[in-house]
C-alpha cells in the first residue's frame, strides 16, 4: 500500500501507518513541520505548495491512498467560518481536478467538524460522487476511546472499491496522572497575572479528578489561555500549560517520536495543535482493505 500523505504536518499520518505501508512522499509547505517530520521518519519530504502540483506530478507517485489534512481554519471559529473565500482552501479545491482525472484508489480526508456542511466539503463530496467512489464520513473523539483528551474530528473515507466497516479500539482507561513529564519545565507555569485576568474563561483540569478530560488543544495554545486547551491546577491558584511532549502523549504517538532539540516551546504547541489524534487515524485506515 503506497500512501501520499498531502498536507502531511509533523507526521501524524505517518504514526499511525502499519509498517507493511510505504509513504511515497510527505508533501508540506511549513518547512518547520516537515523539519519536526524528517526527524522521525525516513520519508521522502517535499516543501511545496499543494496547489502547485499538477496531475501529471501526482500520478508519477503511483499511490494507493491520497491522505488529506488540509487547514481547519476556513471552518472553525477562530477562522471565522471563511469556507471557500479563505485563501487557505485554494489546496485542497486545486486537487478536485486531479482527483477526477486520476481516480487514486482510496482517499482519506481529515478536518475539524465545522468543515462538514460547508461548500468546500459540498464540492468534494460531489466530486467523489461523480468519479464513483463509495464514502463514508466519520466523526471520532479519542476522549470516547477512554484517552483523557477531547479532539473530535471529521474523517472522510472514499473507496474506488468496497471499504471495511470501521473498528475503533478503545483503549485501556488511563489516569490523567500517566501522561504527564515527570519533571515538567519551569516555562510551563501560567503567570498569576494571567491567571487572574481570564480565570472564569481557561479550561483547568485536576490529576487528582479521574474524570477530568483536556480539552482540544490547538495552534493557539500559548499564545491564547482561552479556547486554546487545558491548564493543569498545580497548587491554590497554580496553574500550568502542558508540555509538547505531555501532549504528545495525549495524541498517543509513538514513544520513539521526539520534539527536535532547540525548538521553542512556541513552535512546537503550533505544530502540535494543527496535528492529529493516532487512535483516530488508525481507526479510519481500518476501512482501507490491505492496510
Amino acid at each position: 500500500m503506497r500512501v501520499l500523505e498531502l498536507f502531511c504536518g509533523i507526521g501524524g499520518c505517518a504514526a499511525a501507518l502499519p509498517e507493511s505501508a510505504e509513504v511515497a512522499a510527505a508533501i508540506d509547505i511549513n518547512r518547520g513541520a516537515l523539519a519536526v517530520y524528517s526527524s522521525n521518519f525516513d520519508h521522502p519530504v517535499e516543501v511545496r505548495t499543494i496547489e502547485s502540483m499538477e496531475t501529471p506530478e501526482l500520478r508519477k507517485y503511483q499511490a494507493d491512498l491520497w491522505w488529506m489534512s488540509p487547514p481547519c481554519q476556513p471552518f472553525t471559529r477562530r477562522g471565522r467560518y471563511r469556507d471557500d473565500r479563505d485563501p487557505r482552501t485554494r489546496a485542497i479545491l486545486a486537487l478536485l481536478d486531479p482527483i477526477k482525472r486520476i481516480k487514486p484508489p482510496y482517499i482519506i480526508v481529515e478536518n475539524v467538524a465545522g468543515f462538514s456542511g460547508s461548500r468546500t466539503h459540498d464540492l468534494l463530496r460531489k466530486t467523489l460522487d461523480r468519479a464513483g467512489y463509495e464514502v463514508e464520513e466519520h466523526y471520532l473523539n479519542p476522549a470516547e476511546m477512554n484517552i483523557p483528551n477531547y479532539r473530535e474530528r471529521l474523517f472522510l473515507v472514499a473507496g474506488r472499491e468496497k471499504l471495511n466497516p470501521l473498528k475503533v479500539k478503545r483503549r485501556k482507561a488511563k489516569s490523567l496522572a500517566s501522561y504527564l513529564d515527570p519533571d515538567p519545565d519551569a516555562r510551563l507555569m501560567v503567570e498569576p497575572e494571567e491567571i487572574e485576568k481570564y480565570h472564569r474563561a481557561i479550561d483547568i483540569v485536576d490529576v487528582n479528578d479521574p474524570t477530568d478530560i483536556t480539552a482540544c488543544f490547538t495552534s493557539a495554545y500559548g499564545r491564547s489561555l482561552v479556547r486554546s486547551g487545558s491548564y493543569l491546577k498545580v497548587g491554590d491558584n497554580e496553574l500550568r500549560r502542558f508540555s509538547p511532549t505531555e501532549i504528545l502523549r495525549f495524541y498517543h504517538f509513538p514513544k520513539s517520536y521526539v520534539i527536535p532539540r532547540g525548538l521553542p516551546l512556541g513552535s512546537s504547541w503550533r505544530l502540535l495543535g494543527d496535528s492529529l489524534s493516532v487512535p483516530s487515524v488508525q481507526a479510519v485506515f481500518s476501512q482501507i482493505p490491505g492496510l
